[in-house]
């Protein structure tokens, strides 16, 4: 049986109403709802006095957002990089910005010039505040890594987008 161009026009109108509700839904979703971007970053490792740049995925989910990055250690002598797992969670929601806390997983790679290389599991205990009015959205946040039982302090800033 071949439907009527009637039927057609009716199915034709509910396709498109059925889309654009759907494009609405889509864009009336939170930043937060889906991929955030990327982020850049750079600081300060308190222990050994030692610069860092480091790069990740911001990736929403749900309330929190998770953020697979990497960081690259610059040391005297031999190299240094971490890799990790973090999460945050933004606890005081303002207009132009919001301060969060997270945690997170690492591991931490070193190896020195002479010696061998060795490669720990830290744990990152993340606080810090972004700014939201402008395009590159700059961040500062200080990070405790609990790495056998050289505990690091570091601060960083940094920009998403």
């Amino acid at each position: 049986m071949v439907p009527s161009s009637s039927g057609l026009r009716v199915a034709s109108r509910t396709t498109l109403v059925l889309g654009l509700c759907a494009a609405l839904v889509a864009a009336a979703a939170p930043a937060h709802a889906g991929p955030s971007g990327l982020q850049a970053t750079g600081g300060w490792y308190t222990r050994d006095d030692n610069f860092f740049l480091g790069a990740g995925l911001r990736m929403g989910l749900g309330t929190i957002t998770v953020i697979p990055n990497g960081e690259w250690i610059f040391l005297d002598r031999g190299t240094s990089y971490t890799l990790n797992l973090d999460g945050t969670l933004n606890v005081l929601p303002l207009g132009v910005g919001s301060g969060y806390v997270g945690a997170g997983v690492g591991l931490l790679t070193v190896n020195p010039e002479s010696g061998s290389s060795t490669t720990d599991t830290a744990v990152n205990l993340i606080a810090g505040f972004g700014l939201n009015v402008i395009p590159l959205k700059p961040f500062a946040q200080f990070k405790y890594v609990m790495v056998s039982g050289e505990d690091q302090r570091v601060f960083a800033i940094g920009a998403r987008f």
